[in-house]
């Protein structure tokens, strides 16, 4: 089997985001709020307390997960990112959605043993259809490179 010849693939910033989490922080209040006006509840309380928990580890998660822009690169070895100023560190790279046309990924520095290091982008093929079938084949491929023992532990992020 051949690996996938090498790609560079640009990633921007993901807008959306405080949006979609504002939203969803609105929609919890108000599901709070029904509760507390209809139900005679006791936990109430503690609920609002782990909502306002909740709300403020998203908000915190998601200032970490700022990821300016830059590239994706598949050297035919290792996955880097590329940064604008073009700095390029080896990266982790996970599937986690799938659908055609796009792309949800999760990235990881290889130096970060840390779970919160985990950054998300979202790839779509409309954004450079002339590397998309390439990009593609690059997520599905194997690398060549042969890592040592203690690597494949941190291989399950």
């Amino acid at each position: 089997m051949h690996n996938a010849p090498p790609v560079v693939f640009p990633v921007g910033r993901f807008v959306w985001g405080r949006r979609v989490m504002l939203v969803l922080a609105l929609c919890g209040a108000l599901g709070l709020g029904f509760w507390q006006a209809n139900a005679n509840a006791s936990v109430i309380q503690l609920a609002w307390a782990s909502w306002a928990i909740c709300v403020l580890a998203a908000m915190y998660a998601s200032s970490n997960d700022i990821l300016a822009g830059g590239s994706l690169v598949w050297t035919g070895e290792v996955w880097l990112w590329r940064d604008a100023k073009g700095r390029e560190m080896e990266t982790q790279l996970r599937v986690l959605l799938d659908v055609g046309s796009a792309l949800g990924l999760g990235l990881r520095p290889v130096e970060a043993p840390w779970r919160l290091s985990q950054r998300f982008v979202w790839l779509e093929g409309r954004d450079m259809p002339q590397m998309w079938h390439g990009l593609r084949c690059a997520v599905y491929s194997r690398s060549n490179v042969e890592r040592k023992p203690a690597d494949h532990a941190s291989d399950a992020f």
